[in-house]
């Protein structure tokens, strides 16, 4: 039995009686103007529900019009209101303005095109990149310091020719400007082997500043000099730059004053220096003639001068230093509550317990701690670990190697900067853990020594021994401790009566 489903279906077969054959499909069903349900619904274009047949409909099913295909519709569902879109109400016509109140779009200037962008079929970007990604690899940046640094490849070789080097002059200002990471982009350049750094050297620039005043006879010869000290020569080791700007320091005003009265170093004889130096004293008339001699014998060397004037004036001893005072407790409690993080708690312990330069601290190396077997090597130097080193290194090491565990720097301290390369963090970043107390880093090791002096009875022998000193600096310590001792003495007997003999000694008798 033929079940109805739908009200629509229902109200046909109701309404219709006349069941014969269908016009559009040939079938033999209920028909309304000789078409069945499927074929009425055809037909009407969705409107079979209005009950009567629109004129398009009736004028079709006269003209007997085959169906070659049905539209099925789901049960149970709204009646379709027509196949074509709704008609949108007329739009308002504009009202015409006159021209000269009409609005003109001002022509813009054509785009710039976007520095940076460089085709990926250049040689030299992807090598670059190449290199890049394998530092990267080694020495684990970050994702945004990879962006970074491939940006900032990208903006050094815009329109730089195949085969030649990159002026590094041109390609830094971009570089600072979008506060891109230019160290890590001009180390890419360099192992790639296409960086021209043609920038003038910090030095030469120093230089000049420097030596403005001095006429060019004495000039000539105290740069040479400089340089020589700065780079070594054929019989002379370089020197650290701060021993270079120490020397040009303390020789200078004497430069200076000379160059109002001659033209060259030859002109100088020994009662200039002499009375140069009369008006100073203690450490700074031993500074300045350890210079002058350093810059005469240089020249006497060189064949620039034909005797030295600075021969035969005593420089003398440095004067010793007065007793060194150990710090006061509050100093040093105030420095270990300073102390903060997990790496300037390790910092202190070092300078307080092993009394070791902030320089020796930028240095250690992985390799130098071992907290398993409590060895620590400062300095080439083996020292054992006490229980709050020890433990101040394994926080540390933890700390590191949560915050930082992709990096190839093979320093025990690092920072955010140095984690991103191989080099030591810097004596200014360790020195600024204690940075605006009383007690600095090098307090700190200063008077870790005197101290283990007056424990060990100032033997400098053992001091030399426990911290590598030099001889003379070791006897120095001793000698402070050694005061230091007898005045504590004096301070608990100031009468000097001997203390009382015990009990059954021979003085009894």
């Amino acid at each position: 039995m033929e079940q109805i489903r739908c009200r629509a279906c229902r109200s046909f077969r109701d309404g219709n009686r006349d069941e014969r054959e269908c016009t559009g499909c040939g079938r033999a069903l209920r028909v309304k103007y000789g078409y069945c349900r499927l074929c009425w619904v055809q037909l009407s274009g969705g409107r079979a529900w209005e009950g009567t047949a629109p004129p398009a409909v009736a004028a079709r099913a006269t003209a007997g019009v085959k169906i070659g295909h049905h539209q099925l519709f789901f049960d149970r569902m709204a009646p379709r209101t027509g196949a074509g879109p709704a008609q949108a109400a007329p739009r308002r016509p504009r009202r015409a303005l006159p021209p000269q109140a009409a609005w003109v779009q001002p022509r813009l200037p054509a785009p710039h095109a976007r520095p940076g962008r460089r085709p990926p079929a250049s040689p030299s970007l992807a090598a670059a990149i190449r290199i890049a990604d394998r530092l990267a690899e080694a020495r684990g940046w970050s994702g945004e310091i990879r962006r970074r640094v491939r940006q900032g490849l990208s903006i050094a070789l815009d329109g730089h020719p195949e085969g030649q080097d990159v002026a590094w002059s041109r390609a830094l200002p971009p570089l600072r400007a979008r506060h891109l990471c230019a160290g890590h982009v001009a180390g890419v350049l360099r192992q790639a082997g296409m960086l021209d750094d043609d920038r003038r050297p910090a030095f030469d620039a120093w230089l000049d500043r420097k030596l403005d005043g001095v006429t060019a006879g004495i000039r000539r010869d105290a740069e040479r000099w400089l340089r020589t000290l700065k780079d070594g020569g054929p019989r002379s080791r370089p020197r650290s730059i701060a021993t270079v700007h120490s020397h040009l320091g303390k020789a200078l005003p004497a430069l200076l004053d000379w160059s109002a009265r001659y033209h060259h170093l030859r002109e100088v004889t020994r009662d200039d220096i002499q009375d140069h130096v009369r008006g100073l004293h203690g450490s700074q008339r031993h500074n300045t003639l350890v210079a002058l001699r350093s810059l005469f014998g240089f020249c006497l060397s060189a064949g620039v001068i034909f005797r030295n004037p600075a021969r035969g004036i005593k420089v003398g001893r440095r004067p010793s230093a007065t007793v060194l005072q150990p710090l006061s407790q509050d100093d040093i409690n105030d420095a270990v509550a300073a102390a903060t993080t997990p790496a300037a708690r390790l910092i202190v312990a070092l300078a307080g317990v092993h009394a070791a330069r902030s320089s020796t601290i930028c240095a250690l190396l992985l390799a130098d701690a071992d907290p398993g077997s409590g060895r620590l090597l400062l300095g080439g130097r083996p020292r054992p670990l006490d229980d709050l080193t020890a433990r101040l290194l394994r926080t540390w090491l933890e700390t590191r190697r949560a915050r930082w565990p992709g990096t190839a720097n093979p320093h025990l301290l690092i920072n955010t900067q140095t984690a991103l390369g191989t080099g030591p963090a810097s004596r200014t970043w360790v020195n600024s853990a204690l940075r605006g107390h009383a007690v600095t880093v090098e307090a700190l090791r200063v008077d870790r020594q005197p101290e283990e002096a007056m424990a060990t009875g100032a033997d400098p022998l053992h001091l030399a021994a426990t911290f590598g000193l030099d001889p003379g600096t070791a006897v120095r310590y001793a000698s402070s401790a050694r005061q230091l001792l007898q005045t504590t003495a004096e301070q608990q007997n100031p009468a000097g009566i001997p203390p009382n003999p015990r009990p059954g000694s021979a003085q009894e008798g």
